[in-house]
């Protein structure tokens, strides 16, 4: 009995030591592989940024990809975006710039803004194209801005 009883309390000890180096040895494992497949938004985000800044897209005129970055631009000069960005107008006037057919996408509003019409305020806008459009500050704007952009003083 006492020998059956030595046993059993011998394999529970080999188990419990064996599933803690088993834990310890997943929770060693590198964030993505395959012991630990999740992995944190800000892990995401740095892993695109410094991909982006390989490839050389990161840099004057580019906010972060998933931030909405503050940007001031004064009477005259005028907001060029880059494929994808997004803007949103929070103070000023502006009116859109823009070369060729279509427009500027106000998503809020579910429209396009066609060239020298004003850019409403607090509405969400998409440039579907890097070919010149943006927008045109009238007064002092403030924008909030997410993707790449140049600025051009007239």
């Amino acid at each position: 009995m006492k020998i059956r009883k030595g046993l059993y309390i011998a394999g529970l000890c080999a188990a419990l030591v064996f599933g803690a180096v088993s834990h310890a040895f997943l929770q060693a494992s590198e964030a993505g592989g395959a012991g630990d497949p999740l992995v944190t938004q800000s892990y995401v985000h740095q892993l695109v940024n410094q991909t982006l800044a390989a490839l050389g897209q990161a840099g004057a005129g580019t906010t972060e990809p998933f931030i909405f970055q503050p940007v001031q631009i004064f009477a005259g000069q005028t907001l060029i975006g880059h494929e994808g960005t997004e803007i949103i107008l929070r103070a000023g006037q502006g009116v859109a710039v823009v070369s060729g057919d279509a427009g500027i996408v106000n998503v809020t509003s579910g429209i396009d803004i066609s060239h020298g019409l004003v850019i409403p305020t607090n509405h969400y806008l998409i440039v579907p194209r890097h070919d010149g459009r943006g927008i045109l500050a009238l007064t002092t704007v403030y924008l909030m801005v997410k993707g790449g952009y140049d600025i051009i003083a007239h």
